[in-house]
């Protein structure tokens, strides 16, 4: 998916986007959940289906590359992404050595990507501080094959009953007087 950038490039030196990452792999599939914060304003959040087979840790991977990605595309300039896979972290931090060549060439593709940008920070954070993008990521990994979905999230300010009531209170005057 292709957005325009939210604002002209000048106006975000203020600070640095929040990137929250994480990838999802079961039985059913796997997905990605990332969630963009500006510094002033709008959040973001995508949940992505991997339409291929990968372990936890690619899946980890794979939605820290869209999430750079997609903060680049979005105009950001400073990024500070938070992830709680100790494992794609440490790596990137280099405390962790190589685990295979497939974990290696993600390793190799993000450090390209970081190095493509003006700043860019990944830090470890505990899973339960990652929690929204956890759910973004398993309601991407067990999506069925074809089976498009759209996610609609608003908020209901007043009871269904109340407006139902509401709207009848005039007529009730109305016919009562």
């Amino acid at each position: 998916m292709e957005l325009t950038p939210l604002i002209p490039e000048h106006e975000e030196s203020g600070g640095a986007w929040k990137v929250y990452v994480d990838g999802s792999s079961n039985n059913k599939g796997s997905g990605a959940g990332i969630i963009i914060e500006r510094p002033k304003g709008v959040t973001i959040e995508h949940s992505l289906n991997l339409g291929f087979p990968t372990s936890n840790n690619q899946a980890e991977y794979e939605a820290l590359i869209a999430g750079l990605k997609q903060a680049k595309e979005h105009g950001a300039r400073k990024v500070q992404v938070f992830s709680d896979s100790q494992l794609v972290t440490s790596q990137i931090e280099g405390k962790y050595q190589d685990k295979g060549p497939l974990l290696m060439k993600y390793l190799s593709k993000v450090q390209e990507m970081m190095a493509d940008s003006d700043e860019v920070q990944v830090t470890h954070i505990p899973q339960r501080e990652n929690s929204r993008a956890d759910i973004l990521s398993k309601l991407a990994s067990t999506k069925s094959s074809g089976n498009h979905r759209t996610v609609v999230q608003q908020s209901i300010t007043m009871s269904s009953c109340v407006m139902v009531i509401t709207w009848r209170k005039p007529i009730v005057d109305y016919l009562e007087k």
